[in-house]
């Protein structure tokens, strides 16, 4: 038996819609409506009022309308880049090539995050939670755009966020604008040319052609073609707290943080990585 490919990229079955009247907007809609006026169930031994343990999860989709892609849409990630591979968590901790090549990427692509805001969605489920229908939200989402839609309403973040990064050592947390900062000093033809891509539009649009006019090449496996400064030339910064004091490490000794004059993080530390607050493949 095939072992199931991580992440599965491929489209997946129909979903089964419940109740079947909800395939339209309306009926959606209705059917939504109906679930949380509802009365509660008659089989519950202390039934609560109004709804209010009802808890909402969402995904992707629900981020589309802020301008992020999903992953099996139309112009979804796995839909626009058949050879999408993500980073895998032993990559990222054991290999500094790896991390290069993950922040370079992440550089790229933070701007137009970071601009995006919660949409017409989430100010609905900031509404649902005001009237008492939600207790609170699980999302699979790592955009923060639901804790910055509705504080009140309590949100479990399932797969992290990317507002912060933690230090694998110290475990402390650090602004993910901070380090994009950073990043831009360290790396000053990146930032150049993340200059140039954004007036250019071309991180406007997931797909490899469009990008292509603008200005944007890529190599068949997404990276970007930029010959004047290749990945294994990207820096990083160090975890400030570990660069200020080395923490101890298991076996009683004290870590050593190694960086360049620049502040950047350099081969041979044995701590002070710092890496996405959010849940990595494997």
């Amino acid at each position: 038996m095939p072992l199931m490919r991580i992440p599965y990229t491929a489209p997946l079955p129909a979903p089964t819609i419940v109740p079947r009247n909800a395939t339209t907007t309306t009926g959606a809609i209705a059917a939504l409506y109906d679930f949380l006026s509802a009365p509660p169930s008659p089989r519950l031994t202390h039934p609560a009022p109004h709804n209010d343990q009802t808890v909402l999860l969402t995904g992707a989709g629900i981020s589309v309308a802020s301008g992020l892609a999903d992953y099996r849409g139309t112009n979804g990630t796995y839909t626009l880049n058949k050879t999408y591979r993500p980073i895998y968590y032993n990559e990222f901790c054991a290999n500094h090539d790896a991390r290069k090549r993950y922040w370079a990427r992440s550089f790229l692509g933070w701007t137009n995050l970071n601009r995006a805001k919660p949409n017409a969605a989430h100010s609905a489920v900031k509404r649902l939670g005001e009237l008492g229908r939600l207790s609170s939200v699980i999302t699979q989402n790592v955009d923060s755009f639901h804790p910055l839609a509705h504080p009140a309403l309590p949100t479990l973040e399932l797969h992290g966020y990317l507002r912060s990064l933690v230090c694998l050592s110290c475990r402390n947390e650090y602004p993910r604008t901070a380090f994009q900062t950073q990043l831009a000093a360290l790396n000053p033809t990146w930032a150049s040319f993340l200059a140039e891509m954004l007036a250019a539009g071309a991180l406007d649009t997931e797909h490899a052609d469009e990008r292509r006019k603008k200005g944007l090449k890529t190599n068949p496996d997404g990276d970007v073609d930029l010959p004047e400064a290749p990945f294994h030339t990207f820096h990083y910064p160090a975890c400030p707290t570990c660069l200020a004091t080395p923490p101890v490490l298991p076996d009683g000794r004290r870590a050593e943080v190694r960086v360049d004059a620049d502040g950047a993080w350099q081969a041979g530390a044995t701590a002070g990585v710092l890496k996405p607050a959010v849940v990595m493949f494997g």
